[in-house]
């Protein structure tokens, strides 16, 4: 009923507070000037309606309880004042969802301290219920949070990969109703592009960018992911608790920088809670309810993103199996939770994403093995020398490792391995594909250090070290190809379109959408040209291949003639290695008739730069609406 009332009670506060600070902000009192004046003018009522209601303080009202409560108050107030201060570094200045989220936190808080501080509830203890009881179980978890506001507030300029702008451009064209696979020709699965959704149409009600919005809410992910993982497992030293929540934190966030927001990093994220549980289920404590199902819904979310991610919750199951034996219980909350939303995914694709099956797979599986890497390229990386440093530390260490029997160590080494299988599975060797491997064997190597003898931890620490070596060298996200193709895209008027023709998405992404202009293809980048160039000159080349050829050929026409773009690229050279450099990109798109003629009445060819032969249009062709015209390729002029 306390709770009840407070509730009550702060949903008058907060809408008189809210009222007048909306006022004040339109009156232009600015941010802190707005916020100050709204929780004055709560301040009173605050007071007046939790003493003598909320509390039912028997007590006359004295100078020592209002002290208590201003007390109270300020401290409440300062937690929204920091929130207020972060977010306005962050870029959310001015913003009623960002001063929403203050009073929110501020309620909150208000609420416990005014029910131990102020006005001295006895009902829930002194011991368990008071400020510092409070502040001494949680300081881990209030300290790991602190490290993650500092890391939003540090992220907050971050540039993202060029594939999760392709991420919400997909996400804003599904809003405006484009049909994924049909209007768009993704190759891979929905539901990385479905999460962008809700993000994006926040971002388009709020004017925030939504890659602010994504930020945060990875920050959030990785914050919570840490927590979980600190709670099931279950050391009693806080300062222990502490290194090993940050340390997930940082393996998280940081060490996927370059990358920041790809699928792996997300699965990362995802995989180290669950793997505590298994852990925790190996051990045969009890988890709560709630936890149990948390976890198994953000690890749903995480092994869905790729469907090679299946492997990491099989293998621990095989394990969990291998070590219970006769008391392993295969139905449990999380394997329900795990089996209901992989049903209700497995339903959803061709319910809502038909042509996936029937466009985008054929397609994949007849070209997209032109950007496989050689065994060699896939062994010789530095992030697979990472992994080997942390591998042999282990096995130095594993006889003291296994006296301790910490079963997470374990846990985390079947998740790394079966994230390995992942990573040779794609055969790709790219960065992004090596983050969980990297993130689930650098925890490992952290908790084992944790175990062993002091003699081991200097050593222990240099290899913990090793999986922050890339990002600092690497730094955040940054586009190579633009000081070539930004000097050509700043001569384009802002709205106009450009085609570039190339296996490699980077000549136009993100480079397109901070200059202002439109993609009019509903292709990433011609990712079939490695295949198709490589049938063509060392062959073989099957009659699946050479169908979508001419498909990819007849499609750029169309897309060109719809779209009329002021600028055309196509690449000169290639940026893959096992694209057959002799292979001319332009001349096998010029074998279209339409397209060829299409350059020779409207386009003048301009110098070409080292990597791109160029066409700028001079004349306005004539366009007739036409019903096959790709949505995205349409003329808006």
């Amino acid at each position: 009923m306390t709770l009840i009332r407070f509730a009550l009670v702060g949903i008058l506060n907060t809408a008189l507070g809210l009222a007048v600070l909306l006022i004040a902000l339109h009156m232009g009192a600015g941010d802190y000037g707005a916020n100050a004046l709204g929780y004055a003018a709560g301040l009173t009522l605050s007071y007046l309606l939790n003493r003598n209601w909320t509390f039912a303080v028997p007590n006359s009202a004295s100078p020592a309880e209002f002290a208590r409560f201003l007390g109270a108050f300020i401290l409440a107030y300062i937690a929204n004042l920091l929130l207020l201060f972060a977010g306005r570094a962050a870029g959310f200045a001015e913003n009623p969802l960002l001063h929403l989220a203050a009073i929110t936190l501020y309620s909150v808080l208000f609420f416990y301290l005014s029910r131990t501080l102020a006005f001295g509830d006895t009902s829930a203890g002194p011991s368990a219920g008071s400020l510092s009881a409070m502040l001494a179980r949680h300081t881990p978890e209030l300290a790991l949070g602190f490290v993650a506001l500092v890391t939003w507030i540090a992220l907050r300029g971050i540039s993202f990969t060029h594939d999760v702008v392709w991420q919400f451009w997909i996400a804003r064209k599904i809003l405006d109703g484009a049909v994924l696979y049909r209007d768009i020709w993704e190759i891979n699965p929905p539901l990385w592009f479905w999460s962008a959704i809700p993000v994006q149409y926040v971002a388009d009600l709020t004017g925030i960018s939504p890659f602010r919005l994504l930020l945060s809410f990875i920050i959030g992910a990785a914050a919570l992911s840490s927590i979980l993982l600190g709670h099931l497992y279950r050391t009693r030293k806080p300062l222990h608790r502490f290194l090993i929540m940050a340390l997930a934190f940082g393996l998280c966030t940081i060490v996927p920088l370059y990358d920041f927001g790809q699928r792996e990093q997300l699965a990362l994220i995802c995989t180290l809670p669950y793997a505590a549980l298994i852990a925790r289920r190996l051990s045969g404590s009890i988890v709560s309810g709630p936890v149990v199902l948390t976890v198994a819904v953000i690890a749903a979310f995480g092994f869905a993103l790729k469907h090679y991610f299946v492997l990491v919750p099989l293998s621990l199951e095989l394990w969990l199996l291998a070590r219970g034996g006769r008391d392993w219980r295969p139905i449990r909350l999380e394997t329900l939770t795990l089996a209901a939303c992989a049903l209700a995914y497995a339903v959803s694709v061709p319910l809502f994403a038909p042509d996936f099956f029937g466009n985008i797979v054929p397609m994949v599986n007849t070209a997209y093995h032109g950007y496989d890497a050689s065994w060699h390229m896939l062994l010789i990386r530095p992030w697979v020398k990472v992994w080997t440093c942390i591998a042999i530390f282990l096995l130095i260490l594993r006889a003291d490792i296994a006296k301790r029997g910490d079963p997470l160590i374990v846990a985390l080494l079947i998740a790394a391995m079966a994230f390995t299988l992942a990573y040779l599975i794609q055969h790709k060797g790219w960065l992004y594909h090596s983050i969980p491997v990297t993130g689930t064997l650098g925890m490992a190597a952290g908790l084992a250090v944790g175990l062993v003898a002091r003699r081991w931890i200097p050593g222990g620490l240099a290899i913990m070290a090793l999986p922050f070596v890339l990002p600092a060298l690497s730094g955040s996200y940054h586009n190579l190809f633009r000081p070539e193709i930004d000097p050509v895209l700043a001569t384009i008027p802002k709205g106009e379109a450009v085609y570039i023709v190339s296996s490699d998405p980077m000549w136009a992404w993100p480079n397109l959408e901070d200059h202002g202009l439109v993609w009019p293809s509903r292709l990433y980048a011609f990712w079939m040209i490695p295949a198709i160039a490589h049938a063509e000159i060392l062959g073989p080349n099957p009659e699946p291949l050479r169908q979508l050829s001419v498909r990819i050929q007849k499609e750029a026409a169309l897309e060109i003639r719809c779209s009329r773009p002021a600028l055309i690229a196509f690449e000169r050279q290639p940026n893959y290695i096992y694209q057959p450099a002799s292979f001319d990109v332009r001349g096998f798109f010029l074998r279209r008739p339409e397209i060829r003629d299409f350059l020779d009445r409207n386009y003048r060819m301009l110098e070409a730069t080292p990597s791109l032969y160029l066409y700028r249009r001079v004349a306005d062709p004539v366009f007739a609406h036409e019903p096959s015209c790709p949505m995205v390729s349409r003329s808006k002029r």
